[in-house]
This record gives C-alpha cells, sequence and structure tokens, in this order.
C-alpha cells in the first residue's frame, strides 16, 4: 500500500508539473493574442502615411478602468502578431485612430494592461492621445466576445473606429472586443 501511494504521488507530481509547464508556455506565446485570419492592409495606415500632423498615435486612455498605457507600433510578421507588455500595440497597417476605417489596438489580459477591458460598457470613452498632444475621443458602441477564428470584427469599415481587444474565456481561447466610434 505504501509503495502505491508513493508511486501515486510521484505520477500526480509530474502531471501537474507538466499541467504548470504547458500553463506557462500557453501565457506566454506569441499566437496567444492573435486571431487565425489576418486582416487586410487599409489605407490610411502608419505604413502609407508620409506626414503625419498630430504624430503617431501614443497614448490609450480608458477611464472606466482606471487606464492609461502607451501605444506600441507592431506588425503581423510570419502569422505571428507582435505584442508587447509595456503597453496596448497597434496595427499599424490599419488606419490611424481617428482616420476612416478600422483602428485595430491589442493587449495581454495583464493586471497592468488590459485584464479589466471586460469591465468596459457602451457609452464609456476612450481617447487617443497623439505626438503633438493632440486628442481623438471615441464613445463604445458595442463589446463582444469572439473566438480567434472570427476576424470578421477586424475588417475594414467606412466609420472612424477602433477596435480593442484581449484574450478572454478559459485558457485564453477567446478575445474580448470592445469597439469604439469616433465622437
Amino acid at each position: 500500500m505504501g509503495k502505491f501511494l508513493s508511486n501515486l504521488f510521484i505520477v500526480l507530481g509530474i502531471t501537474l508539473f507538466i499541467i504548470g509547464g504547458y500553463l506557462v508556455w500557453e501565457r506566454n506565446t506569441p499566437r496567444r493574442i492573435s486571431f487565425d485570419t489576418p486582416p487586410p492592409a487599409q489605407k490610411g495606415s502608419l505604413v502609407d502615411a508620409k506626414v503625419l500632423p498630430q504624430g503617431k498615435p501614443v497614448i490609450i486612455k480608458v477611464p472606466s478602468i482606471d487606464k492609461e498605457l502607451a501605444i506600441i507600433p507592431s506588425r503581423i510578421v510570419n502569422k505571428y502578431w507582435e505584442s508587447t507588455k509595456k503597453g496596448v500595440s497597434y496595427l499599424e497597417t490599419s488606419p490611424i485612430p481617428g482616420e476612416v476605417g478600422n483602428s485595430i489596438l491589442w493587449g495581454h489580459n495583464y493586471p497592468n494592461l488590459l485584464k479589466d477591458l471586460t469591465k468596459v460598457e457602451v457609452g464609456d470613452e476612450i481617447t487617443i492621445v497623439f505626438e503633438n498632444g493632440g486628442e481623438k475621443k471615441f464613445e463604445v458602441h458595442f463589446t463582444q466576445e469572439v473566438g480567434p477564428n472570427q476576424s470578421s470584427i477586424l475588417n475594414p469599415t467606412e466609420d472612424n473606429r477602433i477596435t480593442l481587444y484581449t484574450c478572454s474565456g478559459f485558457l485564453d481561447s477567446k478575445r474580448f472586443v470592445v469597439t469604439a466610434l469616433l465622437k
């Protein structure tokens, strides 16, 4: 009986170690925050812009969850969405926030980043601050949770919107999306 229990504890320990290792890997994998299909490049993007009178977007403010985060221009390289632990990533092939189209921003659901994004409600305000100190204000029009295969939320639009998202769901298998339109 004693040998059985010691073998059981060894197997249990190894199993827990493997599960813990998987969870750490899952938390830090670059694919974690990506969508299955990248969005098409849009006009008015940071990549296309020659001269930006307002400069690049540098800060995002979400007062309803008490967040003020740096905006870091990012790209999709070999189907991997670049992400940062220092702020919110901005897809530089999407329009500059406030221009016509769908500006795409994302960030990890870490406590110091977008963990509380699920608390954002319709009617809340989001502000984008630019290099020259100028600001553009957006009003949240809807929120939703989608799977990584539901990339239609990233499609180009004819309005002036930002799409801000983070991971959610069991083992970060979903994306919580906030869509806000220019005020």
